[in-house]
């Protein structure tokens, strides 16, 4: 291989592991987390409520205990 030939293999293989790593950090972006965590809770909830709906009894029966036993346990 010639010398200018390395030298482009590796300019262009710069380029796509920025553009790799561009994207990568694009994905992990917390607004773009949220945004398509947003879309999958409002898709499943559309689907489904019913989960969603036990899921919350669950943790304000949940709640409720731990004030309860915060508040009158013998600890």
């Amino acid at each position: 291989m010639s010398r200018s030939t390395v030298r482009t293999y590796v300019h262009e293989t710069r380029e796509d592991l920025g553009a790799t790593l561009d994207e990568i950090e694009h994905r992990l972006r917390p607004d773009v987390i949220a945004k398509k965590a947003g879309a999958w809770v409002a898709r499943s909830w559309d689907e489904d409520s019913t989960p969603w709906l036990i899921a919350l009894g669950v943790t304000v029966v949940g709640a409720v205990a731990a004030v309860l036993w915060a508040l009158l346990g013998d600890d």
